[in-house]
């Protein structure tokens, strides 16, 4: 067997490189579609736009239409960004003095709410918040990291 000359080593290397820079290509569209679902998964879970549906029929009226506060209640976001899921789910569903701290219980603190503010009730027993709690909080979230504006979502 005769050796390669050099201009066909040129070739044959030549190929060689453009046949992994297309391996290559075919691998970062694979990993395109890893990233996705990574990032999917990252994703509290809950509908952002069930989520704002729920809060402008049952919290909006208190704590405004951006969930921002009002005179009545007070602003969620900087709240939302301090808790957790379960957390937000326990204060929401049972225990609804938030100015009072964790550990208070249900019936303490009722009487260091600001005058002025109304008494927040604990939503367990409303069958639509029970329900949707998750995605109350995913759209909270969602305002609270500067991910979803004031308005209606985009489904």
């Amino acid at each position: 067997m005769k050796a390669p000359t050099p201009k066909k080593s040129l070739r044959l290397l030549s190929a060689a490189l453009l046949a992994l820079s297309l391996a290559g290509c075919a691998i970062e569209i694979q990993n395109k579609q890893g990233a996705k679902e990574i990032a999917d998964a990252a994703k509290s879970p809950g509908s952002v736009s069930i989520g704002w549906r729920v809060f402008q029929e049952n919290c909006a009226a208190c704590h405004g239409a951006a969930a921002t506060g009002t005179v009545r209640a007070p602003d969620l976001l900087p709240r939302i960004r301090e808790m957790g899921s379960e957390r937000f789910a326990g204060l929401v569903l049972k225990r609804y003095d938030w100015s009072a701290p964790a550990a208070a219980g249900t019936s303490a603190g009722l009487s260091t709410r600001p005058v002025g503010q109304a008494v927040m009730p604990a939503w367990q027993s409303d069958p639509v918040v029970n329900a949707h709690i998750v995605d109350l909080y995913a759209y909270l979230s969602a305002r609270a990291e500067g991910t979803q504006g004031p308005g209606q979502p985009i489904r």
